[in-house]
């Protein structure tokens, strides 16, 4: 389950959103481990053009006296990819997420950063709920690569791609064309899947090197302890 991600403004993120056409980039949020149930930048096609919209990150939410809240009852910052096809939100109202980077952890223990030295975009799904927006990040299966350090998912990321991310947004019902796009990818526009472990989750102090996710070794032994 991806719960806390990273959008670094110092990573060339204007040129990034530029080689997509997306507009009102002046409305990114941007900042370090960004948390559920807060407000993230999503970009959207709903008003014929590729733009940033701000949403909260939690899809479902419900009303509380005069204001939207995340719902008690549904946790859904993630949408399993198994269930994409009873989400009307997946023929409808499909956006994508900048990020630089997320962090996983094992039941709690050993968490590590996962990034790719570069933006990228996660997939997800929004809804709107008068005037607000709410969003989820699709999560895949696990990669053989990535189970060891988070068994249960990986985020679905789209490809470096213009002509995906035109078809992604643009609202069509027809999801067939995405079905390839439903399994995890370890590389994005060429670069491997770096991991660095961390001291804590939502903390910034790493306790080892970056590497190639598939060539990780842990810090101080020769020994796989994931």
């Amino acid at each position: 389950m991806c719960s806390v991600f990273d959008v670094d403004d110092e990573a060339g993120f204007e040129r990034f959103l530029d080689e997509y056409g997306v507009e009102h980039q002046e409305e990114m949020i941007f900042g370090r481990r960004r948390r559920p149930t807060t407000k993230v930048s999503i970009v959207t096609g709903r008003h014929g053009a590729h733009q940033v919209e701000n949403a909260i990150w939690h899809l479902y939410l419900e009303k509380q006296g005069d204001a939207w809240k995340p719902h008690k009852k549904y946790w859904s910052i993630n949408s399993n990819w198994k269930k994409l096809g009873q989400r009307p939100e997946y023929r409808k109202s499909r956006c994508l997420i900048p990020a630089t980077a997320w962090v996983e952890s094992q039941h709690g223990k050993n968490p590590v950063e996962f990034r790719f030295g570069r933006p990228f975009f996660f997939c997800g799904l929004y809804k709107t709920w008068g005037d607000l927006l709410s969003c989820s990040i699709i999560t895949l299966a696990a990669h053989p690569d990535t189970a060891r350090f988070h068994e249960k998912s990986f985020p679905m990321i789209a490809p470096a791609a213009p002509a995906f991310v035109d078809q992604w947004l643009d609202g069509g019902e027809d999801t067939q064309a995405f079905e390839p796009y439903l399994h995890p990818d370890i590389r994005f526009d060429g670069a491997d899947l770096l991991v660095q472990p961390l001291h804590k989750a939502m903390g910034l102090e790493y306790t080892g090197e970056a590497q190639q996710v598939n060539q990780f070794i842990p810090p101080g032994t020769s020994q796989t302890l994931f």
